[in-house]
């Protein structure tokens, strides 16, 4: 009787035992990602549920952290960012009060008022960065008054989601400086003659739009379209960003935050092929941009890759 004593408390310790090393276990898999956050200097107290992050289409990385307050669990702290490390944008949920109150990064330049520091990036295996500066709340009138709030942390991913990639990215290189990604292809039908136009900003404040287009990009027949500033049928704007940082979490143009230069020059589409099953057009930009008669960007066989 006591060795059956023995070996049943004997059986109990090893059930203890090898649940708590469940639990470890589970902890340590669990804190595989992590985030320290600071909110105008100070630790925050939000109740973090999870640490997501993905890596998407080879070109940029997503990092989620959710909260839970009241039973309700939703985005705290929202990071994307180029696999380089350039910021894409950042959205934070403040729930310190009673209601919550969104911020969001600048509109156009999202550098301009937050700094990435400390990347390192090894895909699908270890993402390292530190961020600092200062979010916006979201406005709806010029007029409204920017409210920010400061933020300030690091993050630290081990574990990613599974992502498929099921877009062909756009984009558009104008020069080592000024890129474009996601490229948006357009229907204006409000206006008199419908047309198209394809639309991108880059991430340090320029804006380009290939506009009054009869036909979708790979519909056009093969050749060169040139164009000067007064032109009605196909050509090229080209922007520049000089407006104060600010959040609208859009990206509706305000003239007077932009330099709208004078273009002339030409698109070239020179090729169609197929690829991943997408319908894809490859297109050699060339124009100038000039302010007041002054050239100050001279674009020569810039690359436009799009699909549909």
């Amino acid at each position: 009787m006591k060795k059956i004593i023995v070996l049943f408390i004997g059986m109990l310790i090893s059930s203890c035992s090898n649940d708590n090393s469940i639990e470890e276990n589970n902890e340590v898999l669990e804190n595989l990602n992590n985030v320290e956050l600071k909110i105008n200097g100070v630790n925050s107290e939000d109740n973090i549920v999870d640490v997501n992050s993905y890596y998407s289409c080879d070109t940029d990385l997503n990092v989620t952290v959710t909260s839970k307050k009241n039973n309700v669990t939703g985005d705290l702290i929202v990071f994307n960012l180029t696999k380089q490390g350039e910021l894409k944008s950042i959205y934070f949920a403040d729930k310190s009060g009673e209601f919550r109150k969104d911020y969001y990064s600048a509109d156009f330049v999202p550098s301009s008022t937050i700094t990435i520091s400390e990347f390192e990036f090894v895909e699908n295996t270890k993402l390292k960065f530190k961020f600092n500066g200062q979010l916006f709340k979201k406005k709806y009138s010029l007029n409204q008054q920017n409210e920010t709030v400061e933020i300030e942390g690091n993050v630290e991913i081990k574990k990613f989601s599974e992502n498929i990639c099921n877009t062909f990215v756009n984009f558009i290189t104008l020069n080592n400086n000024i890129k474009f990604s996601n490229i948006t292809r357009i229907n204006d039908n409000n206006l008199p003659n419908s047309s198209i136009r394809y639309e991108g900003n880059s991430l340090n404040g320029y804006n380009i739009n290939i506009k009054n287009l009869n036909q979708n990009l790979p519909d056009l027949p093969l050749g060169t379209y040139s164009f000067s500033n007064n032109s009605t049928t196909e050509k090229i704007e080209f922007r520049k960003y000089v407006g104060l940082p600010k959040s609208f979490s859009t990206s509706i143009i305000i003239p007077s935050d932009w330099i709208l230069y004078e273009t002339q020059g030409s698109f070239t589409i020179v090729e169609k092929t197929i690829i991943n099953g997408f319908q894809v057009v490859k297109i050699k930009l060339n124009f100038t941009a000039s302010q007041n008669g002054i050239v100050e960007y001279t674009i020569n066989n810039a690359d436009f890759i799009t699909a549909y």
